[in-house]
């Protein structure tokens, strides 16, 4: 995981491989699937062999994401692809059910695989299937866990990891979901709070949490944990100034990474035009067109945070935060819904202002 203020987004790459899932969450940032589907399908298989093998050589991470890619017919052989270009970490973002099939499981690791993120929103049955509006998907992430956790007796480099969508449905469950992880053997559980865009835009007013409630319930889950629990568990996509009582490691910096989408395809500004590439001295590259060609067309290279300033903001308090040069700011739609009273500066101590 990255550090606080970490941007990992030169040496960490997602490959979008998936037009298209077999769940159907309610707070999916892909809001037009369809939209996802015409950017997918002119993707070839010599496209995402050039995205894995035109890279930095400083990048030593690919997660393979976007809708569900074990839908993908061919994603054991991108696996096999990324294995032998060198990557260290060779993963995997998916909602766990065809992974309940050991035999698809275990070719996927002996293709490569090292590295499986495991998107599961709940303890039980009754909230996951809610969110993620697909009958029997809990049931089949959870035996998807538990043949990954069969499978790291065979392949002891795999480590498995959680991830959490946090919302006003499931924040208040983390402490049971916890619990019922404990026989999987995961190595790390992200609990990431949701970003108010997409779906989670559109159901804003049934989804989104306020952030001193997600802090103040996550804050008397860790602090029932052993160090060596505590260790394992991140709360990410939440501002720094609303966490202060909880524990430095756990809490708060944004996930940074980028992707390839084709270009002409990345509309950053209201009025959908493409945001400038050219960044400040220093500052991170946001988007860079023509970054690579494929067979049939030219791709941008993307950075996670592309979208932040169309989408986030900032005041001028924010200024005199300790934290203000790591933050990425607070969702737009989350101010005017909430205002600005949770959001107070922070000494670089950690002291309120």
């Amino acid at each position: 995981m990255p550090t606080p203020g970490d941007s990992l987004v030169g040496n960490r790459l997602h490959v979008c491989v998936g037009d298209d899932c077999n769940n159907n969450c309610i707070f999916c940032m892909e809001e037009d699937r369809q939209s996802r589907h015409d950017r997918m399908a002119g993707q070839t298989d010599d496209d995402v062999r050039r995205m894995l093998t035109s890279v930095d050589p400083s990048v030593r991470e690919v997660m393979f994401t976007s809708g569900e890619p074990t839908l993908h017919p061919r994603l054991p052989e991108y696996i096999r692809w990324a294995a032998q270009a060198g990557f260290q970490i060779v993963g995997l973002i998916t909602n766990g059910r065809r992974l309940s099939y050991r035999p698809y499981a275990r070719s996927l690791l002996e293709a490569g695989l090292n590295h499986v993120l495991v998107s599961i929103h709940g303890p039980d049955a009754a909230t996951h299937d809610a969110l993620t509006r697909t009958r029997g998907a809990f049931v089949q992430a959870l035996a998807g866990l538990a043949n990954l956790a069969v499978l790291k007796r065979e392949f002891p480099a795999l480590k498995v990891h959680t991830s959490y969508v946090v919302n006003a449905r499931n924040y208040d469950k983390v402490a049971a979901f916890f619990q019922v992880m404990r026989p999987f053997r995961v190595d790390q559980h992200v609990f990431n709070v949701m970003m108010p865009d997409g779906r989670g835009g559109t159901f804003f007013d049934q989804l989104m949490p306020r952030y001193g409630d997600v802090a103040a319930s996550f804050r008397a889950f860790v602090d029932g944990l052993t160090a060596d629990e505590r260790a394992r568990v991140f709360l990410l996509d939440i501002p720094y100034c609303t966490t202060t009582g909880l524990p430095d490691g756990v809490r708060g910096y944004v996930e940074r990474y980028f992707h390839f989408e084709p270009d002409g395809t990345v509309h950053l500004d209201p009025e959908g035009g493409d945001a400038d590439p050219t960044p400040a001295a220093g500052d991170e590259v946001l988007v860079q067109t023509d970054a690579l060609a494929g067979e049939t067309r030219a791709y941008a290279k993307v950075a996670k945070t592309a979208r932040d300033d169309r989408v986030r903001t900032k005041r001028p308090l924010c200024a005199q935060c300790g934290f203000e040069r790591q933050c990425r700011g607070v969702f737009r739609s989350y101010v005017e819904r909430f205002g600005w009273d949770e959001f107070l500066p922070v000494r670089p101590t950690g002291e309120s202002s």
